[in-house]
């Protein structure tokens, strides 16, 4: 009787590396880092608190884009044994990179991170003619003026 016929898992694969890396490098990559990590979020911001024990803030460094932040820290050096951290947290929405606030207090990384702020819905459809319906409201055919602005931008100024 034959084997059955083993496929590759990439998935077991992926979870092995990353539980490697874990022990390589610091709980930052294994399965305990969301212990170490806690989301918050309002109307206005969201607000990350993380638990980074015997960690000077000037071993702190937050890596900010539009909808992930990534937390790296490492210890300093004490009898030999350094330790990287590197916590990578997805945001569910849009943050402005330039107004973050971060606070390192005793091991307890608080960083706020204002949402992005963006103007109404708009909708812009195409009416008869290729003339512009813009919300609803539609330039008059008798309009010279609106003509000329819409589709004819006057070139002779």
């Amino acid at each position: 009787m034959n084997a059955p016929e083993r496929r590759w898992d990439p998935f077991a694969e992926l979870h092995s590396l990353r539980a490697e890396l874990g022990r390589l490098v610091g709980s930052g990559f294994g399965r305990g880092a969301s212990n170490n990590i806690d989301l918050d979020q309002t109307d206005e911001a969201f607000t990350i608190t993380a638990r980074l024990p015997g960690v000077a803030p000037e071993e702190v460094a937050l890596d900010v884009d539009v909808r992930e932040v990534v937390i790296r820290a490492r210890t300093e050096p004490a009898a030999g044994a350094e330790r990287a951290f590197e916590y990578r947290v997805a945001l569910p929405a849009d943050v402005d990179p330039d107004r973050v606030d971060a606070v390192m207090d005793h091991g307890l990384l608080t960083a706020t991170l204002p949402r992005v702020v963006r103007g109404g819905r708009r909708t812009i459809t195409l009416g008869s003619g290729g003339r512009n319906v813009i919300e609803g409201k539609r330039p008059t055919p008798s309009d010279p003026a609106a003509d000329r602005e819409m589709h004819h931008p006057d070139t002779t100024s």
